[in-house]
């Protein structure tokens, strides 16, 4: 209904608009019967060509503009013509062609409806159009928009995870266990494990404040929780690293790397007594980066990770983040395990500082 009262106030407004200036044109005598003719065909035709052309410009949206103005075009001069008949009987049978016979009457009536439907007709059809690619652009902004709010959560959420994994007691226990072990055996890397753990802490710390990180500072990250876990698991953890220095620049998501790595520790060194290899690789492949972990391990299904696994979080935040240029997959080959994790040059909207 109020739809419909806004079509009928617009077409009023188009009919006074026309009677004034008829009265100006002929005398303003003519006026109370003109504006009674004008209200009549303004709004028989002006309320069909609404209701009709809503769903043909939805219809037309696939095609070229020159098709979707033709199509509108066409419908308003057949909307024209028919309602310019429908009005004129009415006016006719309410006796408001006075004497004129009804045929001349319908010419003379239909040459202006053509003219003012076709003006004020194209006239919407333009503000519908631009309205509706505001408001395309608009809902674009709104997705957009939701998508970075839930970019900044999804990181959140697993920066927060992984900083709750390092800091939880069986961790912290088992790390400074291991570290506390080489103190009088090996002092200097004692030491420096200490430092590592430091790195890895304030690693977790720092990672909040970018949605990216170069994948040279991911590498120390990881390099520094092998580190830790190499002392705690010894010679059951057999760890290598290959990447490229020319990929060292590429932008990962922070701690995206070290989630792969965790994963492999986690599940197949810490918990078998013969420990695990890993290899950790990067390679280019046209414009991506194929990040890969590979274990000797059993492997499992990707698909199956539950909500709010660190692999199925992960998966997530590259999907926001990179869209569907971004991938994580599963597979098993080469007598154990690799998951990939493929990335485009950038990120799909702007970083944020």
């Amino acid at each position: 209904m109020r739809r419909l009262g806004k079509i009928v106030a617009a077409n009023t407004l188009i009919a006074v608009l026309y009677a004034l200036l008829a009265g100006s044109l002929i005398g303003w005598s003519a006026v109370p019967r003109s504006l009674a003719v004008t209200l009549i065909y303004a709004n028989v035709i002006g309320t069909a060509a609404h209701f009709i052309l809503g769903p043909l410009g939805e219809r037309l949206a696939r095609h070229s503009a020159a098709v979707r103005w033709l199509g509108v075009a066409l419908t308003l001069l057949v909307v024209t013509v028919l309602g310019s008949l429908l009005a004129g009987t009415l006016a006719g049978a309410l006796g408001l062609f006075g004497d004129a016979p009804f045929w001349a009457a319908q010419r003379t009536s239909l040459g202006i409806a053509v003219v003012l439907a076709m003006t004020a007709g194209m006239g919407i059809a333009v503000h519908e159009s631009t309205r509706a690619r505001l408001d395309e652009t608009s809902e674009r902004l709104r997705a957009r928009e939701l998508e970075i709010e839930r970019a900044h959560r999804l990181a959140t959420d697993a920066r927060l995870s992984s900083l709750e994994s390092r800091l939880h007691p069986h961790f912290l226990f088992n790390a400074l266990a291991a570290i506390g072990g080489q103190v009088r055996e090996a002092p200097e890397r004692a030491e420096r494990l200490l430092v590592e753990f430091a790195d890895l802490l304030r690693a977790s710390l720092d990672a909040t404040k970018r949605h990216t990180v170069p994948l040279g500072d991911e590498l120390a990250v990881v390099q520094s929780y092998l580190e830790i876990e190499h002392a705690r698991l010894g010679e059951r953890l057999r760890a290598k690293l290959h990447v490229p220095e020319e990929v060292r620049a590429w932008p990962v998501p922070p701690l995206a790397l070290h989630t792969l790595v965790q994963n492999s520790v986690k599940h197949v060194a810490a918990v078998r007594a013969a420990g695990a290899e890993i290899r950790v690789e990067a390679r280019r492949a046209g414009d991506t980066l194929a990040l890969s972990v590979w274990d000797d391990g059993p492997g499992f299904d990707l698909e199956t990770a539950p909500a709010g696994h660190g692999l199925e979080t992960l998966r997530s935040r590259l999907g926001v983040l990179f869209g569907p240029d971004a991938m994580l997959e599963a597979r098993q080959g080469d007598g154990g395990a690799r998951v990939t994790m493929t990335l485009p040059p950038r990120a799909a909207f702007a970083e944020r500082s």
